[in-house]
């Protein structure tokens, strides 16, 4: 039962009301801010209502940086990858060093658009929506616990002047990716592991960490198939993962090509690891001769090297010297304009896109969850080739 009074020095009502906590202890809770004893006996016996029906000790002191921590502990670290991990203890930093003490039912939506406006300030877009993705999860888990009832992440807007670097969705052009394959095919080797990779990401489109995680038991070369299943933390290796999403575990056809490289591969491990005396326990297909899985760094500066090789030969062949060649290559890495591995997938889609594959095949291929995720990643892509195909219908037209 509440217990109503008025401050005689301020002229506001308020009251107090008690309850037991969760180990049995007497507690209340009391307010000292209404204009009319009305309003106070209708906010009194809405928090009554609630004592029984919720944590209201929890409900009346967590903090919001408090809540974000044992949601994120709850449901998400130590369920995905160490970058994931990592993510969402950053984004509990920034919830912490902005709103501080702030009570979590304090915050309003105006408080919340201030505070993403603020994180806008230096990142993109990109990263401004996962951080408020991960932030809707967390407050619709506290109104379903009925700690809150408001949702103050709906009707965000966001704007930021920070743009996406533009290696973002970099990809080769044929011609390169053409010459790129046939330098990695060139150097297969057991002791350049990453030639392999680099042949096998052309091919598949594959992520990295899922061709970190490939295993023998998972490619059945009779049939021209690969079964991506799992990942690897070439990271942290603290062993395999699951995929991405759950639409990300699939089975892709493969080429003859592609098949007599894993054959090679093959081969030479057998012959190496035999010699050497390694059991190859968990059938790893890019384990290179020191018995290591490269990491995304390692097999990047491969790839990029042999990028490199081939701006040098194009530069050469436009009568460049030296001197000039490497002012230009240098150039170019201080732009961050060699791709990585993940390039790799872009330029496997563009060129199935360029082909004339469907989205929807395209979509499947790379492991996305739905045409509308790998609409909007390479919507740039697929409107140069829209654009293409109009003038082709157009010519066609003509002709009817």
């Amino acid at each position: 039962m509440a217990q109503y009074f008025k401050n005689p020095k301020t002229g506001k009502y308020g009251f107090r009301i008690f309850y037991n906590d969760k180990n049995g202890k007497r507690r209340s809770i009391q307010k000292t801010i209404f204009k009319r004893q009305s309003d106070a006996r209708k906010y009194a016996e809405k928090l009554e209502n609630r004592v029984n029906e919720t944590d209201i000790e929890k409900a009346e002191t967590i903090t919001f940086a408090k809540y974000f921590s044992e949601w994120m502990y709850a449901y998400k670290i130590g369920r995905y990858t160490k970058s994931t991990d990592n993510k969402y203890i950053n984004a509990q930093k920034f919830i912490e060093n902005y709103f501080k003490d702030t009570l979590l039912k304090n915050i309003s939506k105006m408080d919340y658009q201030g505070f993403i406006d603020d994180y806008a300030k230096d990142h993109v877009k990109e990263s401004i929506e996962r951080l408020n993705g991960y932030i809707q999860s967390c407050i619709a888990e506290a109104i379903d616990e009925e700690l809150i009832h408001r949702n103050f992440t709906r009707n965000l807007v966001i704007t930021t002047n920070k743009k996406s670097k533009p290696a973002d969705l970099k990809y080769l052009e044929l011609d390169v990716a053409s010459r790129l394959k046939e330098m990695a095919l060139k150097d297969e080797s057991i002791f350049n592991i990453s030639a392999y990779e680099i042949v096998f990401a052309l091919d598949t489109g594959a992520r990295y960490a899922e061709i970190a995680g490939m295993t023998w038991d998972n490619i059945d070369l009779d049939n021209n198939t690969i079964y991506i299943k799992r990942t690897y933390d070439y990271k942290e290796r603290t062993g395999f993962l699951p995929t991405k999403t759950e639409s990300s575990v699939r089975e892709l056809a493969i080429s003859d090509n592609l098949k007599r490289s894993l054959k090679k591969l093959q081969l030479q491990q057998r012959k190496l690891f035999l010699r050497q005396g390694f059991d190859n326990k968990h059938k790893f297909v890019f384990m290179n001769n020191r018995h290591q899985i490269p990491s995304d760094s390692a097999a990047n500066k491969v790839l990029r090297n042999y990028l490199k090789s081939i701006d040098t030969q194009n530069y050469k062949s436009k009568g460049l010297n030296d001197k000039e060649i490497e002012k230009k290559i240098h150039s170019k890495v201080k732009k961050n304009e060699y791709i990585g591995m993940h390039g790799l997938r872009h330029t496997h889609a563009s060129y199935l896109f360029s082909q004339g594959l469907s989205l929807e095949y395209v979509s499947q291929r790379l492991g996305h969850s739905n045409i509308g995720i790998t609409s909007k990643i390479y919507v740039h892509i697929l409107k140069d080739y829209k654009e293409r195909e109009d003038v082709k219908a157009m010519e066609v037209l003509e002709n009817l």
